[in-house]
């Protein structure tokens, strides 16, 4: 694969994953252009680490989205709640889960309250240079996979399937951006509990 079009793959990724909430699309156009190219070992793996790169670099600017936002996010119930989990190993590990799970850009929530609450960015990105690698290891090859499948039953071009994509969960990421967290939290957490006793 040409350098030209691993740059491209990169600005692509970077670009999409620089808009909040928007960073869904990447892997089905590296997905795309990866079939096009040929599906081997060496386009694949060089697809998934310049994806990695863009998509985990571009977080950067969710945290200056943050701390841009501070005076306004501060008083936010969910900015508050997750507040005390910032210094704590659980908001590494949170953004490490968030960097890997497929098709939801969850991770720039903890972007955008890590540039609230001036978290180490540096350590951030770390995190997420490694998940995003897992990230793509595991959406592209079901990307592939599922472009495939459906341009041969229904025809559906890999655009107009991102497209789809897109506009499906930057809806979702929306509504689990503006979820009470402290309430589900809570309810969660009674659930545990009153199971707990039940089951003693």
């Amino acid at each position: 694969m040409t350098i030209y079009l691993l740059l491209f793959i990169f600005a692509i990724s970077f670009a999409t994953n620089a808009t909040p909430f928007f960073g869904a699309p990447y892997t089905i156009i590296a997905s795309t252009i990866l079939l096009k190219c040929g599906v081997n070992a060496v386009n694949f793996f060089e697809v998934v680490i310049f994806t990695a790169l863009g998509a985990a670099t571009s977080k950067s600017v969710m945290y200056v989205l943050g701390i841009g936002s501070r005076r306004g996010l501060k008083h936010n119930k969910n900015i508050i709640f997750f507040r005390r989990f910032i210094n704590t190993k659980y908001f590494y590990i949170t953004l490490f889960i968030f960097s890997i799970i497929p098709f939801l850009p969850l991770d720039d929530l903890v972007y955008i309250l890590g540039g609230v609450e001036k978290a180490p960015l540096i350590s951030m990105l770390e995190i997420s240079y490694v998940g995003k690698i897992i990230k793509s290891l595991i959406e592209i090859p079901i990307e592939i996979f599922g472009i495939l499948q459906i341009s041969e039953a229904i025809g559906i071009k890999p655009v107009e399937t991102g497209i789809i994509s897109t506009i499906i969960l930057v809806i979702l990421a929306v509504a689990l951006f503006k979820l009470d967290w402290e309430e589900l939290y809570n309810r969660i957490e009674k659930y545990i509990k009153v199971h707990y006793h039940l089951k003693k």
